[in-house]
C-alpha cells in the first residue's frame, strides 16, 4: 500500500465504503506500505503493518507471512477476507483458509502471468490454480482479466465478477491546466507550445520508463517541438534522472515526482501514454479519456474495452515499450491526426469508472458471493443462525 497508485487508491476507496455500509474493517498491509500514510486516515478503518509480508518471494519469509497473517484474522474474527495484488492474495487466501475464514474473495488488478518466461509463466499458473481452490469469488478490473483467467482454467467453476476500478473522474472532465503550466512545459509562447506527452506511472521497472526514454531518444529529431511529463514517484526515480541526463534529454523530459492533481496534468498534455509490463485495466489511460486526451498504449488483455484502435487512441502492435514511444512520436508529429484521436477521446464514455459504480458493483459481487451455498453454510455454523447480518452488513442494507 504505497500513496500513490491505482490499486492502492482502489483498495482504500473500498475500505471507506465498507466501512460506511457498516462492516468492521481492518486493511493488512505488508513491510514496504507507507503505513503512516493510511493509519488513522478513517475512524472506521483499522489499519495492520504485518513486516513478514515482503515483495520478493522468499519461502521462509513467505511461511512466517501466512502465519502471522492467520494469527491475525482469528484475532479480530475475519468473516470475509478480500486481497489485493498476486502475492498477497496467495498468503491472504492461504492464512484465510486456515484461519477458517467464511469467504476468501481474490481481487485480480494485474495478471502476474502476462508477459514474463515460461518457466515464470507455470509457476504463477500453478500457484494460482492452487490457490483458486481455496476461493470464493473473483473479482476482476476488467474484462480481460476475467477472460485471461477463464482462458487458463483458473477459478473455472468459481463466480468471476468484473468491477471497474473507481475513482473520482468527474474531477477530469474540463478540469483547468496546473498554476506551474508555464514551467512545465518550459514555455509560456502559445504559438510554440510543444506537444505535451503525459505518463502518470509509478518510478518501477515494470512501468519502463527507461526503455521508452532510450527510444525516445533515439527517434527525437532536432526540430521535434515535444515535450515528455513523467508524473509519479519511486524506486527508479534516481536512475531515470540519471538516463535523461546522459541520453541528452533535459530540455525535452521531466520527473515531476508525486503530485496531487491528475487532472490537471491531463488538462495540460495532449496525449497519455502507458508502456508497462503488466497492467489490468490502467486507470490512467480511463482518467486520460475522461479528460478528452488520447492515448498510446501496450497491447495490455482487455485494453479494447476502452481504447478504441485509431479513433481515440493507439494500441501498439507489440509489447515492448519502444512500440509505444515510436507510435507517441509519429502522433506528436501528425497534428492532424492528434486532432482526430482528441475528439474520439472526448466522446469515449467513462461513467462507468465513477466511485458510485464501483460501489455498486463492488456490493453485488459480495452478495453473490455471501448468498453462494458454500459461504452461507459457513456463515451460519459460525453464528448458528438463518439471518445473516453479515451480509446485510456487506450490502449496505443495515
Amino acid at each position: 500500500m504505497n500513496r500513490v497508485g491505482g490499486c492502492e487508491e482502489n483498495t482504500w476507496a473500498s475500505c471507506v465504503h465498507q466501512a460506511e455500509s457498516g462492516n468492521d474493517v481492518h486493511l493488512v498491509c505488508g513491510q514496504n506500505s507507507d503505513i503512516d500514510f493510511y493509519r488513522n486516515r478513517h475512524p472506521q478503518v483499522t489499519v495492520h503493518h504485518v513486516e513478514e509480508m515482503v515483495w520478493n518471494i522468499s519461502p521462509v519469509a513467505d511461511w512466517a507471512g501466512v502465519r502471522a497473517l492467520k494469527k491475525l484474522f482469528q484475532q479480530i474474527g475475519a468473516d470475509v477476507i478480500h486481497t489485493h495484488s498476486s502475492k498477497a492474495g496467495i498468503l491472504g487466501r492461504t492464512a484465510g483458509k486456515m484461519a477458517g475464514a467464511s469467504a476468501l474473495i481474490h481481487g485480480v488488478h494485474i495478471l502476474p502471468f502476462s508477459n514474463v518466461s515460461t518457466r515464470e509463466k507455470l509457476t504463477y499458473l500453478a500457484v494460482e490454480h492452487a490457490a483458486a481452490a481455496v476461493t470464493d469469488h473473483f473479482i476482476h478490473v476488467s474484462e480481460g482479466t476475467k477472460q485471461s483467467y477463464l482462458t487458463h482454467d483458473i477459478g473455472q467453476n468459481k463466480p468471476h465478477s468484473v468491477v471497474r476500478s473507481g475513482m473520482e473522474i468527474e474531477k477530469f472532465y474540463d478540469a483547468p491546466r496546473p498554476a506551474d503550466a508555464q514551467a512545465l512545459i518550459g514555455t509560456s509562447d502559445r504559438a510554440n507550445r510543444p506537444v505535451v506527452i503525459l505518463m502518470m506511472a509509478v518510478y518501477e521497472a515494470r512501468k519502463r520508463h527507461a526503455e521508452f526514454l532510450r527510444e525516445f531518444a533515439r527517434m527525437i529529431q532536432p526540430d521535434d517541438n515535444i515535450r515528455v511529463l513523467f508524473a509519479g514517484d519511486g524506486s527508479e526515480r534516481g536512475n531515470l534522472e540519471a538516463m535523461i541526463s546522459d541520453l541528452g534529454l533535459r530540455d525535452r523530459v521531466e520527473l515531476l515526482g508525486y503530485r496531487n492533481d491528475p487532472e490537471r496534468l491531463v488538462a495540460l498534455s495532449d496525449m497519455s501514454i502507458l508502456c508497462s509490463l503488466r497492467e489490468g485495466l490502467p486507470r490512467v489511460i480511463v482518467q486520460s479519456l475522461a479528460g478528452g486526451k488520447p492515448a498510446v498504449v501496450s497491447p495490455f488483455e482487455g485494453i479494447e474495452e476502452i481504447i478504441a484502435q485509431d479513433r481515440n487512441g493507439i494500441i501498439a502492435a507489440t509489447s515492448d515499450a519502444e512500440a509505444v514511444a515510436r507510435e507517441a512520436v509519429k502522433l506528436a508529429r501528425d497534428r492532424e491526426r492528434l486532432a482526430r484521436y482528441t475528439i474520439g477521446a472526448e466522446q469515449s464514455p467513462t461513467s462507468d469508472w465513477a466511485f458510485s459504480s464501483m460501489f455498486a458493483q463492488l456490493d453485488a459481487a459480495y452478495a453473490e458471493c455471501l448468498a453462494s451455498p458454500r459461504v452461507a453454510k459457513r456463515m451460519r455454523k459460525k453464528y448458528g443462525t438463518g439471518d445473516n447480518t453479515v451480509l446485510r452488513q456487506a450490502v449496505g442494507e443495515n
